[in-house]
C-alpha cells in the first residue's frame, strides 16, 4: 500500500501509467468504470459533486467541463495539485479520508458522492462507518458511488489473486460484492453492485 508520499512520487506521471497498465489486475477496465460511473451521473449546471480519493482527477475532470461543481478529497497534495490545473473553480481539500471528512465539509451536503480506487485503503469495518458518517452530507436521494477494485464474489476474488500471483498487493481491502451488500442491506441501504471488469466493480448505496 503506498504512503502519501508514495502517491505524491507517483502524480507526476500517473495518469500515463494507468493507460499503459490497462490489461489485467489492478487495472485491467478502468476507463470502462470511469465511464460508467460518469454516465451514473445526471450533470447538471450547480450539480454538486464530492469525490472522494480524488487524485489527478480521472473520473470527475469530465463531469466538471459539463458544469458540475467539484469538491476534492485526497491525501496527496502533489495529486491535488494535478487536479487543480485540470479543474481550476474547484475546491480541493489535502485530507486522509481514512479520518473522515475535512470538517469544513460538515455542514455542507452534495448530490452525488463518488470515489474512485481509493476505498481499498480502508477495511470492511472502516468502509462500513464511513459510509454511515457519509449520511450528514448526503442531500436527498444523493447516491454514493463506489468504483475500486473490486469482485462480485469471494471465488472470483481468490481466482483473480491466484493469476496476479506476485502482483497481488495483500495490504488492500477490496470490495467483494456480495458480502458488502449483505452488510449494507442488513443497515437499510439500497445497493447495486456491477461487475465491470474481472478486477474492477461499481457500488451504488442509496
Amino acid at each position: 500500500m503506498l504512503s502519501e508520499k508514495g502517491f505524491d512520487r507517483w502524480s507526476g506521471d500517473y495518469d500515463q501509467s494507468i493507460a499503459l497498465h490497462a490489461e489485467g489486475y489492478p487495472f485491467e477496465g478502468y476507463y470502462d468504470v470511469l465511464s460508467y460511473v460518469q454516465h451514473r451521473i445526471n450533470v447538471n449546471d450547480g450539480v454538486k459533486i464530492l469525490d472522494l480519493g480524488v487524485g489527478t482527477g480521472l473520473l470527475t475532470q469530465e463531469l466538471y467541463k459539463q458544469g458540475a461543481q467539484i469538491v476534492g478529497v485526497d491525501f496527496s497534495q502533489a495529486m491535488l495539485d494535478l487536479a487543480q490545473q485540470k479543474m481550476p473553480k474547484a475546491r480541493f481539500y489535502h485530507f486522509d479520508f481514512q479520518a473522515g471528512l475535512p470538517g469544513q465539509l460538515q455542514e455542507e451536503t452534495f448530490d452525488y458522492i463518488v470515489s474512485s480506487y481509493a476505498f481499498h485503503h480502508i477495511d470492511d469495518d472502516e468502509k462500513m462507518e464511513f459510509i454511515s458518517k457519509l449520511q450528514r452530507v448526503r442531500g436527498d436521494q444523493c447516491p454514493l458511488i463506489i468504483a475500486d477494485v473490486a469482485f462480485a464474489t469471494k471465488t472470483e476474488l481468490d481466482q483473480c489473486r491466484a493469476k496476479a500471483g506476485r502482483r497481488w498487493d495483500a495490504d488492500e481491502f477490496y470490495i467483494v460484492g456480495d458480502e458488502i451488500s449483505q452488510q449494507l442491506t442488513a443497515m437499510q441501504f439500497t445497493v447495486k453492485y456491477t461487475q465491470i471488469s474481472p478486477c474492477a466493480g461499481v457500488l451504488e448505496i442509496h
